[in-house]
């Protein structure tokens, strides 16, 4: 058994061969790119007015004669003279010998006179070639992902497509006697099977869609079947339940059957001790315990970060800050535990029914509360760290 940062860091140190394709920027939201990417242009590629006004060489004069107009996207070359003004407008292109722009409403017209209401300064509301990114810059470092933002600013820069790394393709291998699909009738004894779906739209928030899902009875030989028949075709098989070692959990065994290697199991935290990982050849699997509310601490502690390792993110962890705990609390076991928390006015409230069997918190819960081992008093307002959970 390992600690939760031993499982990290083995999870930081995996090697990965990174499989990159081409494709369409416009289609790339929630991918990694695969390679650093580099400006083919300067931006902006001239000389452009930031502000609807009036273009002068700057001087100390208050009175300047209108000598011409410049618009935005009908670029016209004026050689004003000092005492001279171009009427300009946003992102109008401007000559270089041009270093001031003063705004419209900061200047008084008469017939094709201004007269400046204010000192102007010297380059002021001008956006000069190349400001924002010159030729040949790096734009975004290899495993940025790609949001809403970059795709504007990668297609301002004309680049139509880029290489990103491939989203992994995913099994989900669900065991239990006990477990119900919804809309059968349960009897006593059974319960709805809700993990399946829960972990399959975590991996669609993560823009991961290749995703089959397969159940299957407390059987070694079935689960070990499901296991060699899904780890030639998925790059990840998640399975839920049966990693513990009751008499019915049957899923080491069955990966070991399979050979897949073992990296760890069990990892000293609570809730989501009973975790194994390991690898075959490229492929990974990641069992997770079946209680749901290990599942979804599990999901968001080591499946997510695996899923973006796999696809060479920069960073592969949710993201950790520190805020103040409402209320004192103590840990004197050897374990980490993972607290389903609230934030509210810069603090984390503690939510009731942190139990691994109960969900009804998690889905108000929009963070882990992480208390370290052996942490013997924790007291109200002293700050903890959080990690902040996916909306």
């Amino acid at each position: 058994m390992i600690s939760y940062h031993e499982a990290t860091k083995l999870i930081e140190s995996l090697s990965i061969n990174i499989r990159e394709t081409l494709m369409p920027i416009k289609n790339s939201i929630g991918f990694y790119l695969s390679r650093d990417l580099f400006s083919p242009m300067d931006s902006p590629s001239f000389n452009q007015s930031a502000m609807d006004g009036y273009a002068i060489k700057f001087s100390k004069s208050k009175n300047y004669t209108v000598v011409g107009e410049s618009k935005a996207g009908l670029a016209k070359k004026y050689n004003i003279k000092p005492g001279e003004a171009l009427r300009v407008y946003t992102g109008a292109y401007i000559s270089e010998d041009i270093d001031c722009v003063v705004m419209q409403e900061k200047v008084s017209l008469s017939n094709r006179t201004i007269k400046l209401n204010e000192n102007p300064k010297k380059n002021q509301n001008i956006r000069f070639k190349g400001e924002q990114i010159k030729k040949g810059d790096l734009i975004l470092k290899k495993g940025s992902k790609i949001n809403l933002g970059s795709i504007g600013y990668i297609m301002s820069l004309g680049i139509n497509d880029i290489y990103v790394s491939k989203k992994p393709s995913i099994s989900i291998i669900i065991t239990g006697d006990e477990l119900v699909s919804n809309g059968k009738q349960i009897e006593l004894g059974q319960i709805y099977e809700s993990n399946s779906v829960m972990i399959k739209n975590c991996l669609i928030k993560e823009g991961i869609n290749n995703v089959k899902i397969f159940k299957t009875k407390d059987n070694l030989e079935l689960i070990s079947k499901r296991i060699k028949k899904e780890i030639t075709k998925s790059d990840i098989i998640i399975l839920s339940g049966g990693i513990s070692v009751g008499d019915y959990d049957f899923v080491r065994n069955a990966l070991k059957q399979n050979k897949i290697k073992q990296i760890f199991y069990k990892v000293k935290q609570k809730p989501g001790k009973p975790i194994w990982f390991g690898k075959k050849n490229t492929q990974f699997a990641i069992a997770l315990p079946g209680n749901p509310g290990s599942t979804l601490t599990c999901l968001f502690l080591y499946v997510l970060p695996l899923i973006k390792k796999i696809q060479g993110a920069n960073s592969i962890h949710l993201n950790k800050v520190k805020l103040m705990i409402n209320q004192d609390y103590s840990n004197d076991t050897e374990k980490q535990i993972f607290l389903k928390g609230k934030v509210s006015n810069e603090k984390v409230h503690v939510l009731s029914n942190q139990s691994s069997a109960k969900l009804s918190s998690f889905s108000i819960c929009d963070a882990l509360i992480c208390i370290p081992e052996n942490s013997n008093k924790i007291l109200k307002n002293q700050k903890v760290d959080c990690i902040l959970l996916p909306n």
